[in-house]
């Protein structure tokens, strides 16, 4: 009998510690569906750029550099970038538009099976109009992709230009664009690669601070070969156009604005127990009156609310259902100090990149309020490869009388990542991860390495 009732309070404690680690939902089943996230309205709007621009090839793709380039397809006068520039006989594309899918692998057995692509300048033309509405919002314009360069130009004027074709780029439109009317946007790029280039003038390097766009007096690309940056040019990634209001959020651009944007992440994993703390570091830029304002953080996750349904005619759209609700404590953001000209940045070339003792790199940015909202959210769905959950993060900027400053959205997985030498390696939410598609070579065919051991691969790793 003692040995039953012993059996019996073991089973009873092993209950309670079960329930005990059992995670509540921060909405039962019975409230799910009527939990749908509503975007709130904002001041802020995004335009998608992508349709009806005009584009040409460079007459001669050897002509370098950008000035003599873009006197190969001027006529009449004008140059590609005036308004009243004549694009008649010009493509009309879309974009993303990698102007070498047409001629990849021309040449297939030599040179890679790239021996045939056009490498040169090429230029593209778009008419927008801006509402009326979005008159004294700031505007801010991004190149998702491109390669190789951006040179941008505003109703015929330069805004500024990028030339290291691997990371996103953004603009400061503001000052160049009237709202209401038509406006030019015109865009000069080029996709050379100096590998397979006999002549090295040919080729793309960098405008020193100071030098007209485009004139490549400056020093070559490392890495711009086509071994390791594919030529394939173009406009390559999607252009959005942000209009905010004067108070927003930054864009993680930091070519050319100089903004890092929001940075979302999660710490204090709990996998067994489903837990996390999810933080939102904001970076908020005030070009108007000192104010003080909250952060609000809304994580949304798409669900099928009739996924068990057996209906054959049940609706299986997903739908934002609201998971976690949490905002920062009020915030003073003073007007910054630095607007007008002050942030306004041709290039992000430092002006002393090719001084004799140049100084120190920095990424400093422009004059912005850091703000932080934390909280420590359960039952959460964590990314794995397996299972790549994800979750729209809604971060609302609000003024000290609940009105919507800005809102963005940004989707993201949480997940716990590890690598412990001894110990299974790389972890993923606290599972071993076997690596594919890390290309680590059995074989160094370069020189010095041969073949690199074990040690060598943990060392990488780490």
């Amino acid at each position: 009998m003692k040995k039953k009732i012993s059996i019996f309070c073991s089973l009873l404690l092993a209950l309670q510690m079960m329930l005990s680690l059992a995670v509540v939902p921060v909405f039962a089943d019975e409230e799910l569906t009527s939990a749908v996230y509503e975007e709130p309205e904002s001041p802020a709007v995004t335009y998608n750029m992508n349709v009806d621009w005009k584009f040409k090839k460079a007459a001669d793709g050897s002509e370098y550099p950008l000035a003599k380039a873009s006197a190969s397809v001027a006529k009449d006068g004008k140059n590609f970038y005036d308004a009243d520039y004549d694009d008649s006989d010009w493509d009309t594309v879309s974009v993303p538009h990698p102007i070498n899918a047409e001629d990849s692998f021309d040449g297939a057995c030599y040179d890679a099976g790239e021996a045939g692509l056009y490498r040169g300048f090429m230029f593209y033309r778009k008419h927008i109009t801006i509402p009326e509405s979005d008159a004294g919002k700031k505007l801010f314009l991004e190149f998702e992709a491109v390669r190789n360069s951006v040179y941008l130009y505003v109703n015929g004027e330069i805004v500024g230009y990028y030339e290291a074709g691997i990371a996103a780029t953004g603009f400061d439109i503001t000052d160049y664009v009237k709202p209401g009317q038509d406006n030019l946007i015109a865009v000069a790029t080029d996709n050379a690669a100096d590998r397979g280039q006999s002549d090295t003038t040919k080729v793309t390097k960098e405008t020193k601070p100071g030098s007209e766009p485009g004139a490549a007096d400056g020093n070559g690309y490392q890495w711009n070969t086509k071994d390791f940056n594919e030529v394939q040019g173009g406009i390559t990634g999607d252009v959005i156009l942000y209009a905010k209001g004067k108070t927003y959020q930054t864009l993680p651009l930091y070519n050319n604005l100089k903004t890092k944007g929001n940075y979302i992440y999660a710490t204090d994993f709990d996998i067994r127990g489903k837990s996390a703390t999810i933080t939102v570091e904001g970076e908020v830029r005030n070009e108007d009156a000192d104010k003080d304002v909250t952060l609000e953080v809304n994580v949304v996750e798409m669900v099928d609310p009739n996924k068990d349904s057996t209906d054959a005619d049940a609706d299986h759209t997903k739908q934002p259902y609201l998971r976690y609700s949490f905002k920062s404590d009020a915030t003073s953001v003073k007007t910054a100090k630095d607007t007008g000209a002050d942030s306004h940045f041709m290039t992000t070339v430092p002006d002393d990149a090719y001084d004799d003792n140049p100084a120190a790199t920095s990424t400093e940015t422009v004059d912005v309020t850091k703000i932080v909202a934390s909280a420590k959210c359960e039952d959460m769905k964590f990314w794995s490869p397996d299972s790549p959950n994800l979750y729209d993060v809604y971060t609302v900027l609000k003024d000290s009388e609940g009105n919507v400053l800005d809102v963005q959205k940004t989707t993201t997985g949480f997940r716990k990542v590890e690598y412990d030498i001894n110990d299974g390696g790389l972890k993923i939410n606290d599972q071993p991860v076997w690596l594919t598609g890390y290309a680590q070579r059995s074989t160094n065919e370069w020189a010095v390495i041969g073949v690199a051991n074990d040690w060598l691969q943990d060392l990488d790793m780490q």
